[in-house]
């Protein structure tokens, strides 16, 4: 069972939070972001209780983080989806520039939104997830090469009700200079 964690984070916490959360066991990636969160997490477990432990337990009093999103996937066979097409992944296998585009559909068309979207060349991965979006999408881009794919590409498709987008920010502490005693302009 895979599920994506999502953390607000006190101002200049960001960087270790990333860093503990790498060291935790069913964490398969974390990586700072820019939008509505600070960072977001790949978290799997053999089913939602043990996914729920993980957070509560090693997340949780992980210092600065201050509030968490849980978003578990939903198996694609509820979906009445079982192959017959190439299925991009699952969003966060790969490290990089990224943005993660939060769907929410219009009822009944998810199913036909990831048909179409695991044919685009430039989405890397894609979830169905419960929660307060439908879907997510990975498009290995940086923000600035992303949103056109964002505005042409994926807002056009029948079903999309509307979208949300964090960007990624994987390199950013090799990148800034960062003071721990200064908050970070993303927190």
């Amino acid at each position: 069972m895979d599920a994506y964690v999502y953390l607000r984070v006190q101002p200049g916490k960001v960087q270790n939070v990333v860093v503990e959360l790498a060291g935790k066991h069913g964490v398969r990636y974390a990586v700072a972001v820019i939008g509505d969160w600070d960072v977001m997490a790949a978290v799997e477990g053999a089913d939602l209780l043990d996914i729920a432990k993980r957070i509560l337990s090693q997340i949780h009093p992980i210092q600065g983080v201050v509030e968490t999103y849980t978003a578990p996937v939903v198996p694609l066979d509820r979906l009445g989806i079982h192959g017959g097409f190439a299925l991009a992944p699952a969003p966060m296998q790969q490290r990089g520039d990224a943005c993660y585009v939060h769907i929410e559909a219009e009822a009944g068309s998810v199913a036909q939104l990831v048909e179409r979207l695991a044919e685009m060349e430039d989405v890397a991965g894609i979830a169905v997830i419960a929660g307060r979006h439908d879907l997510l999408v990975e498009i290995p881009q940086p923000w600035e090469s992303a949103t056109a794919v964002i505005l042409d590409n994926i807002h056009t498709l029948p079903g999309v009700v509307r979208t949300n987008t964090l960007a990624a920010v994987p390199r950013y502490e090799e990148e800034m200079e960062i003071d721990p005693d200064q908050p970070a302009p993303w927190s």
